[in-house]
């Protein structure tokens, strides 16, 4: 008699899933993919479900790829799953912490089969098996052993081998960047290195670093900038603004913001659109006039004229006869053409006069003429007593009364190289129709000065 042993062949079952792997399930369920030589046909059972059944199988090259679904919950703790194939030991996988969309991927192979028929699927796997410890030059070595073999799949095969020549080129230009101190881009690239290769630990860990630099990076630059911004060193300010935006810093709007407005200041200086002005008017000769002129933009600008008498009347020093005066202005500047701009806007007066007058028997209040004086000629004014005989004032002579006017003006701006020439014309609207001939209703200024 001759003893006859019947063995199983042995069926290896490897987890080849992807952490970042998901089954698109509207209900909260996980897939198992399992892929197998065709040769080697598969059947499920799970120790949690009626069934295991594949829902799916595909045909892929050399392989059948089969798809099962699973419900998850804590009611399925435990669940076990078992691959089983005529010839092949049993095999039982642990699906006890499945979670809802996740999907795991098994590759079943048979390690002692001929090579006609697992050769390619022997190199592959120990492939995938080097990648993932990140040993990429010699996982390309095992794909490229795989291309020799006659079940070789060529598209994968090939698939596989541009997978690990971009790890290995992105890692090391990376390395490269990283060297040059070009935080950015390294990260872009050791990120792309994860997309490759979810497992590799050392680009994860680099990628954090190039971006913690990267930020530094950007605040330094930023920091510098704003230095050289407030010191009004605005040509070393702005290369450093565009950097920021060049290298997408967390702070390249306002960079760019920066960058803007700089722009506009240099050309500014470069047309010598502002203007400063010394403006002369008859009643108010202390005046000035500073504005914009720009050479596309509309610009703006603002005047201001007083007399001396605003500074006797700050030491209490005015009396009937002596004005005070004061007007402002400000609003718009267009250029019409080289080198002439016109400009407008609203304005405002003051003027004071000084005195209590008292009519007597009359019940309408006297108001003082162009010149500042009690307009009374039927010489009703009460006498004071401490005043000379004669005199028609009272003995609060020095009491203060303002007279308020709008005073809109408009005008044209000749301005060439660094010199400037504006005449103004302004209309006044006394708010009080009894002192218009007091406030006037018309003036004219000359300013002479300086652009740059």
């Amino acid at each position: 008699m001759a003893p006859v042993a019947f063995a199983q062949n042995v069926l290896e079952v490897t987890d080849v899933s992807q952490p970042n792997d998901v089954y698109s399930s509207d209900d909260g369920k996980a897939v198992v993919v399992v892929k197998c030589n065709k040769t080697i046909p598969l059947m499920f059972e799970s120790t949690m479900d009626k069934t295991a059944n594949p829902y799916n199988t595909l045909a892929e090259g050399n392989d059948s790829i089969y798809y099962i679904e699973f419900p998850t919950g804590s009611r399925y703790r435990g669940r076990q799953l078992s691959i089983k194939s005529p010839g092949y030991n049993t095999v039982t996988i642990s699906l006890e912490d499945l979670k809802p969309k996740q999907a795991v991927t098994l590759l079943a192979v048979d390690p002692n089969s001929m090579v006609d028929a697992g050769c390619y699927r022997g190199h592959r796997n120990r492939g995938l098996e080097e990648l993932k410890k990140m040993n990429y030059n010699e996982a390309r070595i095992q794909f490229e052993v795989a291309t020799e073999c006659s079940d070789v799949d060529t598209i994968e095969n090939n698939e596989n081998l541009a997978l690990v020549d971009s790890i290995i080129y992105y890692r090391n230009k990376a390395e490269l960047l990283f060297k040059m101190h070009n935080y950015r881009e390294a990260a872009n690239l050791y990120k792309k290195v994860l997309m490759y290769n979810s497992y590799d630990s050392y680009a994860n860990d680099r990628q954090a670093e190039c971006m913690l630099k990267y930020v530094d990076e950007c605040s330094m630059t930023m920091e510098q900038a704003q230095y050289y911004d407030s010191e009004k060193q605005y040509q070393q300010a702005l290369p450093l603004y565009r950097q920021i935006v060049e290298n997408d810093c967390p702070s390249r709007l306002l960079a760019q913001q920066q960058i803007n407005r700089i722009e506009l200041l240099l050309n500014q200086r470069k047309n010598h659109s502002r203007v400063f002005t010394y403006e002369y008017t008859k009643d108010t000769p202390i005046g000035f006039s500073y504005g914009k002129y720009n050479m596309h933009k509309v610009g703006g600008f603002f005047g201001m004229s007083v007399n001396k008498n605003v500074f006797d009347m700050m030491r209490n020093d005015c009396t009937v006869g002596d004005m005070p005066e004061v007007n402002v202005n400000f609003g718009w500047t267009i250029k019409i053409a080289s080198p002439v701009w016109v400009f407008f806007g609203p304005g405002a007066t003051v003027k004071c006069y000084y005195g209590d007058y008292k009519p007597i028997g009359l019940k309408d209040k006297i108001y003082p003429n162009k010149d500042g004086f009690p307009n009374d000629p039927d010489n009703k004014l009460v006498v004071g007593s401490d005043q000379k005989e004669g005199s028609v004032y009272t003995n609060d002579d020095t009491k203060a009364n303002a007279a308020w006017a709008i005073s809109p003006v408009a005008g044209i701006a000749v301005k060439y190289s660094y010199f400037a020439l504006r005449l103004t014309y302004q209309y006044r609207f006394a708010m009080d129709t009894n002192l218009k001939d007091f406030i006037g209703q018309q003036a004219f200024s000359v300013g002479v000065g300086v652009s740059f």
